[in-house]
């Protein structure tokens, strides 16, 4: 179960520049011991108010969700849009380095392949557990990351290391090349800036990534979500195996002894997939944090219209930077 982003807890949004790697967006799941999927801790403030637990209407049958969208993520910058904004910055960085003389151009970008609903009640599939059990079914998973591209020490100089949390250049950024001054922060701090002359950060929003959170933990605490979390353990108890929760099957410490999933593990995780199915956990658990999700946007509405308005403003300019290319 990985609630939130990239997937991302998360990532670093806004593109970002290191001594030996150019451009890099970073973005992944959560995983648990041994590569499982698992929910990642709670944000720093764990305690939830008392919330009713609101209405949900009728419940479909589900047994996955990676073709659904949650309610949170109209206000969530999507992997197709980071990476328009990382293909800005590229463009902009790009023409920056080049006039200074140098030879570079900035990687290309590819957009994630996970979704915020993509492993979010895992496991679902019978094709992943029958070959993984509770180890990550994502095909990238322990490969070795490809080498940073190779820059010369002038253009290293020139990229600068970007824009700090603060919003300020990172400190020890060089003012000049070669006698000519350098944008305050290096190239990538000056595309960082230009992207963002409008508004925006190039990054999800606090108050939307913690709804993102919140609802996740409010629904797994919800009298609805808590009673079918009990037939599905009626139905494993059935079939031989004791588990109070789905997370509690997900995390047995047996599952991260090991590099590759056991005959038991396989076993179990199977019957975790058919009860979840029998019962109808997805169904219900997407339905109701949807419920959660809509009524925190509704009590969250002025900062989260503020959030993607600015957003939006930042997506509107990268468009036109990468219209007219380097």
């Amino acid at each position: 179960m990985t609630p939130p982003r990239r997937g991302r807890p998360l990532p670093v949004l806004l593109l970002t520049a290191t001594l030996t790697a150019a451009l890099a967006l970073t973005a992944g799941c959560a995983s648990g011991p041994a590569g499982t999927t698992a929910a990642p801790p709670p944000p720093p403030s764990t305690t939830l108010a008392p919330m009713e637990p609101p209405p949900i209407g009728d419940v479909p049958r589900l047994s996955r969700v990676d073709d659904r969208t949650l309610p949170i993520e109209a206000y969530l910058l999507s992997g197709e849009q980071f990476r328009q904004l990382d293909a800005a910055q590229g463009v902009l960085v790009t023409r920056c380095v080049r006039g200074f003389g140098l030879d570079y151009s900035a990687p290309t970008p590819t957009a994630p392949t996970t979704t915020q609903t993509t492993h979010r009640y895992d496991p679902v599939e019978i094709s992943d557990v029958s070959a993984n059990g509770y180890h990550s079914p994502d095909r990238d998973r322990g490969k070795k990351p490809g080498a940073a591209p190779s820059l010369s020490p002038d253009v290293t100089t020139v990229l600068g290391a970007g824009l700090g949390p603060d919003g300020r250049p990172a400190p020890g950024t060089a003012a000049e090349y070669r006698d000519k001054q350098l944008p305050s922060g290096g190239c990538i701090a000056d595309a960082q800036r230009q992207l963002a002359a409008r508004g925006g950060t190039g990054r999800d929003a606090e108050v939307a990534m913690g709804i993102n959170y919140e609802g996740f933990e409010r629904s797994r605490q919800d009298p609805r979500v808590l009673a079918v979390f009990r037939d599905w353990s009626r139905c494993m108890t059935e079939r031989g195996y004791s588990y109070g929760t789905p997370g509690d099957a997900l995390k047995d410490p047996r599952w991260g002894a090991t590099a590759t999933p056991s005959a038991e593990e396989i076993a179990t995780a199977t019957a975790d997939v058919e009860c979840k199915a029998r019962v109808n956990v997805v169904g219900v658990w997407f339905t109701v944090e949807s419920a959660y999700e809509q009524e925190l946007i509704r009590l969250k509405q002025p900062e989260l219209a503020a959030a993607r308005a600015g957003n939006d403003a930042m997506l509107e300019v990268a468009k036109s930077v990468t219209a007219t290319g380097v």
